[in-house]
Formats: structure tokens, sequence, C-alpha cells
């Protein structure tokens, strides 16, 4: 395989979407929990010459490094054809520089954080061996490589944006919740309906019996798995595998529910939410999605609409199940808090973003075509 003339090379959105979002969730991960912020005197630079913090653990250099060696990753990819080898590394470095620092001096006004240089330079470090790896990957995954075979022949050229929004949805998955795929939760029904004079979710939710709330979950579930699957199927060309990818998004989701779990309430309980409703609504999800998903590219747009919008509407709706709250309660996101700050935004928010990016699909495709 031959690699393409450099004026036929062409930088990759995906990458770019991919960077955006990272930097998104790196920011909001390490400045949560986003209250009690305060001026002490300090200024925000001086964790640069501060003495070492003694309460740095291994594990915490460890996270460090981790979190930004994809950063590292996606600047490369993302900057490429542009800058490629040791200006990509340098261009890499400096982003993680400037992006680290710049949340390291915000920290210094928030009370439950605590600026460090040890972090700013295990974040740089991170992002250089990020782009270390990337940057041999580079040319074969964008210029010459399967990837963008993959990406040029199974998903249409204008769903990048949609695409970077369906990646985050297994993260989504990750923050504890009494339903599977229980996502969008934006409206804060005891209050609402305590100013309305009616009943609350509590009252309500006597009325169901165990039978009733596994027809409640159910439905959630099958609208979250449609809502989703769908969205995927509209990117996805003719000539795609389109079972195989289906069922590995889907897949992506539920492995990152029983990590999740299984980090947040421990090994046994991995699987604690794949109740009786999950169960009845995965499988009629799944079978509904296989015979939708082989619909015309309008109709299976416009069902990926209907399926969110019912999803938002039921999460909001149905109330919570009584039989789950005991083991939500015993969790304890202890040192992994910051991260747990993130899932919930992204299990609050990811259903906007979904009717963002689908919005945005059919004036993607007219600009291309004009």
């Amino acid at each position: 395989m031959t690699e393409l003339p450099s004026r036929n090379r062409r930088a990759s959105p995906l990458a770019r979407g991919a960077l955006l979002a990272y930097a998104v969730l790196i920011a909001a991960a390490s400045l949560a929990p986003w209250s009690g912020w305060r001026d002490l005197g300090l200024s925000p630079w001086a964790f640069l010459s501060a003495p070492t913090p003694r309460h740095i653990t291994s594990f915490d250099l460890i996270v460090n490094v981790a979190g930004y060696v994809p950063f590292g990753a996606l600047v490369v990819l993302a900057l490429h054809p542009r800058l490629r080898g040791v200006a990509a590394l340098a261009a890499s470095g400096v982003a993680a520089l400037l992006l680290a620092g710049g949340i390291e001096a915000l920290q210094t006004y928030l009370p439950r954080r605590v600026a460090s240089n040890i972090d700013l330079a295990t974040n740089v470090g991170g992002a250089l061996l990020g782009a270390a790896l990337a940057l041999p990957l580079a040319s074969r995954l964008i210029d010459r490589g399967r990837l963008a075979q993959w990406r040029a022949r199974w998903f249409t050229p204008e769903s990048s944006l949609l695409l970077v929004v369906l990646a985050l949805w297994p993260a989504a998955q990750t923050a504890p919740a009494p339903m599977l795929f229980a996502n969008g939760a934006l409206v804060d029904v005891p209050a609402l309906l305590a100013r309305l004079g009616l009943p609350g979710p509590l009252q309500f939710a006597s009325g169901f019996d165990a039978a009733e709330f596994v027809l409640a979950e159910a439905l959630v579930v099958v609208a979250g798995l449609l809502a989703a699957g769908l969205a995927l199927a509209a990117t996805i060309t003719a000539a795609a595998p389109r079972i195989a990818l289906l069922a590995g998004f889907v897949a992506a989701a539920l492995a990152a529910r029983a990590l999740a779990h299984a980090a947040a309430f421990g090994p046994e309980q991995a699987f604690v939410w794949l109740t009786p409703g999950a169960i009845g609504g995965l499988v009629l999800g799944t079978l509904a999605l296989l015979v939708a998903a082989y619909g015309s590219a309008r109709a299976v747009y416009a069902a990926a609409w209907l399926a969110a919008l019912v999803w938002l509407l039921a999460v909001n709706v149905v109330p919570d199940n009584p039989y789950h709250l005991d083991w939500l309660a015993s969790h304890r996101p202890g040192r992994l808090a910051h991260f747990r700050a993130v899932s919930d935004w992204l299990a609050h928010g990811w259903p906007l973003l979904l009717l963002a990016a689908l919005a945005a699909l059919p004036w993607l495709r007219h600009r291309r075509r004009a």
C-alpha cells in the first residue's frame, strides 16, 4: 500500500473532534466539583516553585500520566499532516503544558484541590508519551492505514461530530444509576411536583408493584438502546458490517457499566444492574434495533430522533425503583471522586449532546455537498 502524495493528504475531523472532547473531559474531571471557589491571596502560579507535596502517592502519579497519554496521542493525530515528527511531539508537549498548567492554576481557587508542580510534570510527561506512541501510527491511521479505509468505507463523511458524541456513550454508563441507560435526568421531579401540589415520586412509585417497575425499567432501556443504536446506524454506509458495529457498540457500553460498578461497589456487584427489567429491555431493544437499523437513511434518522425524545421523557418521568436504592447508597467514590463527577456530568448531559449532534448532521451533509 503506497502512501498518498502530500497534496492529497487530509486532516482528520474525527481526531480533532475527539481531541476537543477529551480536553473538555480532562478539565471537567480536574476542576470537579466546580463549587466553593475562593481566593486565598496566593498567586495562581505559586505552585510552580512550591516544595514537592508530601501527599502525592504512586496511584496519583500513575493517574496523572495515564490521563494525558490519550491527549498527547490525539494532538498528534489532530495536527496531522500539518505537523509531523518532532514538531508534532513538541506541539503535544506545549498543548499539555498549557492545558494542565491552566487547570493547576485554577485549582488554587478550589478548596478540595491542591495545585502541584508534580501534577503538571506528570501530565506533560504523559502527553509526550502518548505523542511518541502515536507518531509512527499517524500516517498509517489517517493517510493510508486500514483505519482510514474503514472510516471512509463504513461511515458517511459528515458523521465525524456524531461519531465523537457516540464514542462518549459507554463513558456515560459508568455513573451509578437506578436503571440501565438512565441518562438525561434533567428535571428535579420532587421539587417540581411539590410546586404543583402533586404527589412526589415516592408516593407515585408506591402505586407500582414489582411487575410495573420491571416494565418501566424495560421502557427506559429500550428507548436508550434505540436512541444510541439508531444514531450510530444513521452514520453507517451500506458497505459496513452493520450488525458487528452495532453489537460492538452496545457491548462496549455494557462492559463499561460492569467495570465501573465493580470499581465502585466491589467485583461481586459488577452486574447488580442486570435486573429483569434491564434484561427484558436489552432483548426487546436489540430485536427492534436489528429491524429498524436496516431502514432507509431518512427513516433511521427520524427514528433516532423519536427514540431520543422518548428516552428523555421516560428517564425523567419513571420513578426510581426503591429496590435499587440500598446498593446505590453503598457507593463510595474515594480517590476517584473527580472521575465520578465527570461520569455524572456525562450521564446527565449525553442525551442533549446526542440531540445536538443529530440536529447538526443534515447541516453538515448539506455543507459538504455544497
